[in-house]
């Protein structure tokens, strides 16, 4: 028979009364007796079988003093063959079995789901302190318990946001009957306030922080989806210590902690995603829509079982799984509107899934068109004579006008076969692609001399068309299984991904005009005015050129990895774990291909009054200036194409642009770790050791010019070298209280240099006494990170969290340049990634993100959302006469997120502001002419209404008050400014979960 109490309802904690500590006598009286007076003093019964009696009437003597209960008990049944259990108030005598007999014992399954709706309750913990088990129930609330011994037990459960619940179970021998747990939501008395939809993502993330084994922040889906977000880009944007870095006013690249993507990791369900770039290990997550995907994980200290490539943090981009029981389906169309191009965007997605007892399956499809525009002024300086004096001038101004249509596809698909509550098997894949043409149009004024500070004497206009489109292709696949072997857990991985950058489409065309003069007005120094001697100088039937450019470059990185980690339960007294072992292995094929053509007509000239484009725009920069008279490059491509034979190749140039970038190689990685989990009352440690090494074969050019400039040849060079390491970690948790922990943290971990830096290609211009060169004496960059974090779980829903780190790297690696000294090439000018100095990073983070429910009436539905991180780092910067000390280039001093919403009666409003500090883009020899991104705030707007239980309408707003990116020279002067205006959109979506 099973005993329970109803699920769902409050049970209180129960004071054992086997830990009372009582004194007491007897002399030579039968134990029965015995047995009855120290239950009579307990206030509870006792019962036996009959069979037992007479060894109940056995006499014995005791006199005991101050003593615990079932001490006593002990010294007075064991020796008679007898044993005890309390079982609802009840002190139940039983025969003791022999030692060589062994126990019975048992396994029991369920499921958490919470009330009133009867939703799945993932990564919440599940406790049976008798037993001293305790696991995390799996993002579709099912809980596994096996080798249980058999007997009455507690089940304990606690979820922010619930009640928690108590129950008494028996566990019979064999499997038990599963077990449907239903949690009451606390909120229940708050009219209008519900624990689902968005607040019920917000409960799984935070569950699973709370009980995580290492530092980490996790959004949900429903999390992301309170943002006007379309990308994972734009979601990470939003998380406690990251901050991103742009493409054409989105984000593209992770910074976390003031380090770049090059220093941290990306991966989807815990593989490695591969490169999406041109010789660089980054991944474009302006590829990966925020609609496929379940979750995102920000992981802030490693574990030995991850790999070690982390030192800023890894992202782990979590696939959709369906949920128990349920048929899931979510569809997602939305239009919307980019205020810059005045063009519309749409958006559409649909998933579904379904799981039943032994089979679950997925598939998924988003689709997005989008339209972004940027209207950029760029300013560079150079030294003039000006009456006799030398000055930094405004030496160009360049404007660009970008038209972006972008395409974003993403399929997704799972397949799930559950042979039994302790073998199951999988197979996902998904599939990424991002498609991007941009039509850019650009007008270079360059000044060539200066007659007095705004008089001009010789000023050259270009008028430049560029007709391009990017590919950027993500395509991963895995098949793997998890079984349980009595208290041994397998879990294995199989996976092949595949990256790929290419640019098929690239024309290019720039009409030049030379000897204008005129004047400069720089009232506006972000926005240059000229003001030209000549009646019209964008005349284009004055402006030729006898050349066209179009080029084709792509790049591609595919590997195959497995995992394989085998743990096992342990048990030393009272301190209970697990010890983990495992390996990696990965082998990665990487190369690139870059095609440059530079076609020169042998006679005549073209007239961009020939080639002319329709593009015109009278408001650039906000109205500073108009923009007109572009050349068409499509139509000088479809002139090339049909008119070959009146043209030649300049060698030099396609040599030198296409034979130093071009490089195959491959690579391979082998990792094997040994970790251990230990649990002390409210300690717990999480400590092992990784090793890993990695090799590298690559194949380059080294590309050779005279002293006039011209190619003599390209001769290939290769390179085959490794690098391995130990890699410690130890993470601690110490459960203060059942809502607050405070974690400390010491790892090692690593970045790798990037594919093209490793590759030994050379670039030597003899004219220009300059070389540019791969290194692939590169080692790889390690680090020793410190973290100590204090966080507070609220019981209702929310999260107060504060913390500092350090970061020692030794090796870090940057870009640099120096003059050589000795040998064929003393005096010239080298650039080069190199192991540079050691760089420290230390700082804190800060979040609060709360619903604030205690306030009374309509007020308890407003909630808060905060962060903010502050960053400090420096290493030594080589100079021309002295290294200096500077912060390290990407680094956000500080980076945060305000947000007020409110979410009552169905309702979802939340406005938002991102912000980040100014901060070194890239560093120069002289510190003046280092260029500094300044800081900068963005504020968006989101909302959602429920129509019915299943469909909503939702908004979005995007950069509200329309904040420029602007970069400024340290001395002030300002080099780039850009403006995006405003988007947002406008949907409905459907959802069963």
């Amino acid at each position: 028979m099973h005993q329970s109490q109803s699920f769902g309802q409050v049970a209180t904690n129960p004071v054992n009364p086997l830990d009372k500590t009582i004194s007491f006598a007897s002399n030579n009286q039968p134990l029965e007796r015995v047995i009855s007076q120290l239950t009579e003093k307990l206030a509870i019964g006792f019962s036996y079988d009959n069979a037992l009696k007479p060894k109940l009437q056995q006499t014995i003597s005791l006199n005991s003093s101050h003593r615990p209960v079932k001490a006593i008990l002990d010294e007075v049944l064991l020796p008679n063959g007898l044993t005890f259990r309390i079982v609802s108030n009840q002190l139940i005598i039983t025969e003791s079995k022999p030692p060589s007999e062994k126990a019975a014992k048992g396994s029991i399954s369920g499921l958490l789901l919470g009330m009133p709706e009867n939703i799945p309750l993932g990564f919440v913990v599940v406790n049976l302190p008798e037993q001293k088990k305790s696991v995390l129930s799996k993002e579709d609330g099912s809980f596994y318990f096996g080798d249980l011994d058999a007997g009455e037990i507690t089940i304990q459960v606690t979820c922010m946001g619930y009640v928690p619940v108590n129950l008494r179970y028996l566990v019979s021998e064999g499997n038990n009957p599963p077990l449907r747990i239903q949690l009451e939501s606390s909120l229940s008395e708050l009219e209008g306030v519900t624990i689902t939809g968005i607040r019920l993502g917000e409960v799984k993330a935070l569950s699973q922080m709370q009980n995580a084994e290492n530092i980490k922040y996790v959004m949900s889906q429903e999390q992301i989806e309170r943002f006007p977000d379309l990308t994972v880009g734009e979601s990470l944007q939003r998380v406690p210590g990251v901050a991103v870095g742009y493409s054409y006013g989105l984000p593209r690249d992770v910074i976390i902690r003031g380090l770049g993507q090059g220093l941290s990791s990306v991966t989807m369900n815990g593989n490695r995603l591969p490169s999406t770039g041109a010789g660089s290990r980054s991944t474009d997550l302006n590829g990966i829509l925020a609609n496929s995907i379940e979750s995102i994980e920000v992981i802030k200290t490693l574990t030995p079982d991850r790999d070690a490539d982390g030192t800023g943090g890894a992202v782990n981009i979590v696939t959709k799984s369906p949920k128990m029981n349920e048929k899931m389906i979510d569809a997602k169309l939305a239009g919307g509107y980019n205020g810059l191009l005045g063009k519309g965007t749409y958006d559409l997605g649909l998933t579904f899934g379904d799981r039943k007892s032994k089979w679950s399956y997925l598939v998924g499809a988003s689709y997005s068109r989008n339209w972004r525009a940027e209207d950029r002024v760029d300013k560079s300086y150079s030294n003039y004579s000006i009456n006799g004096e030398n000055r930094l001038m405004l030496s160009n101004l360049d404007l660009d006008g970008y038209e972006i249509k972008r395409d974003n596809l993403a399929l997704n698909g799972e397949l799930k076969y559950y042979a039994s509550e302790r073998s199951s098997f999988y197979f996902r894949a998904s599939y990424n692609k991002y498609y991007e043409i941009q039509n850019r149009l650009e007008r270079i004024i360059n000044i060539r001399s200066y007659e007095n500070e705004s008089q001009l004497k010789d000023v050259r206009i270009t008028q430049s068309g560029n007709w391009r489109d990017y590919h950027r292709d993500l395509f991963q696949a895995s098949i793997g299984g998890l079984q349980f072997f009595k208290d041994w857990k397998l879990d294995y991985d199989l996976t092949y991904s595949l990256g790929k950058y290419d640019q098929p489409t690239y024309y290019s065309a720039a009409f030049v005009r030379n000897g204008l003069q005129g004047t400069l007005d720089l009232n506006d120094p972000r926005a240059p005015q000229f003001n030209f001697e000549q009646e019209n100088p964008f005349d284009p039937s004055l402006y030729t050129t006898n050349r066209y450019i179009n080029r084709h470059d792509t790049s591609t990185d595919r590997d195959g990895q497995y995992s394989i980690n085998l743990q096992k339960g342990i048990r030393i007294g009272e301190i209970i774990g697990n010890l983990k072992f495992g390996s990696r292995g990965k082998y990665k094929y990487n190369d690139r291909f870059r095609n440059y053509f530079l076609h020169d007509l042998k006679s005549g000239q073209f007239l961009l009054s020939d080639h002319l484009s329709s593009y015109q725009k009278d408001d650039h920069y906000q109205g500073a200036y108009q923009m007109f008279n572009f050349p068409e490059a499509k139509s000088l491509e479809r002139y090339y194409q049909e008119n070959k034979g009146l043209f030649s190749v300049n060698d030099t140039y396609t040599r030198q642009n296409t034979d130093p970038d071009s490089f195959t190689g491959n690579e391979y990685l082998l990792a094997y770790y040994a970790m251990s989990e230990l649990n002390y009352k409210k300690l717990k440690i999480i400590g092992g050791l990784r090793y890993e090494t990695t090799g590298f074969k690559y194949n380059g050019n080294q590309v050779n010019f005279d002293d006039r400039g011209q190619y003599v040849n390209t001769v290939p060079v290769n390179t085959d070298k490794s690098f391995n390491g130990f890699f410690p970690s130890i993470n601690l948790k110490v459960a203060m209280t059942p809502h607050t922990n405070f974690r400390a943290a010491i790892t090692r971990s690593l970045a790798r240099p990037s594919y093209y830096d490793l590759v030994p290609w050379e670039e030597i211009e003899t004219n220009r006494l300059r070389i540019s060169k791969g290194n692939p004496d590169l080692v790889q960059a390690t680090s020793v990170n410190y973290d100590l974090l204090f966080e507070h779980y609220f019981k209702s829903v929310g999260l107060l969290s504060g913390g500092v780190f350090q970061k020692n790297l030794r090796n870090y690696l940057y870009n640099t340049s120096f003059t050589q000294e000795g040998g064929t090439y003393d005096g010239y000018l080298v650039r080069q990634t190199i192991n540079g100095a050691d760089a420290l990073v230390r700082g804190f983070e800060f979040a609060w993100q709360q619903q604030l429910t205690f306030l009374p009436g309509a007020w308890n539905g407003l909630g808060v959302y905060a962060n903010f991180t502050y960053v400090l780092s420096k290493f030594e910067v080589p100079g021309e006469n002295s290294p200096r000390t500077a912060s390290l280039p990407d680094m956000r001093p500080h980076v945060g997120n305000m947000s007020l919403s409110y979410e009552k009666y169905g309702f979802s409003g939340r406005l938002s502001m991102y912000f980040y500090g100014t901060f070194n883009s890239e560093l120069s020899e002289d510190p003046n002419n280092d260029l500094l991104e300044k800081g900068r705030h963005q504020l968006d707007f989101s909302a959602s209404q429920k129509l019915t239980g299943r469909l909503s309408l939702f908004v979005g707003v995007n950069n509200i008050t329309n904040q420029p990116i602007s970069d400024v020279f340290r001395d002030g002067r300002p080099q780039n400014d850009a403006y995006y205006s405003r988007w947002g959109n406008l949907g409905l979506r459907f959802k069963t979960y």
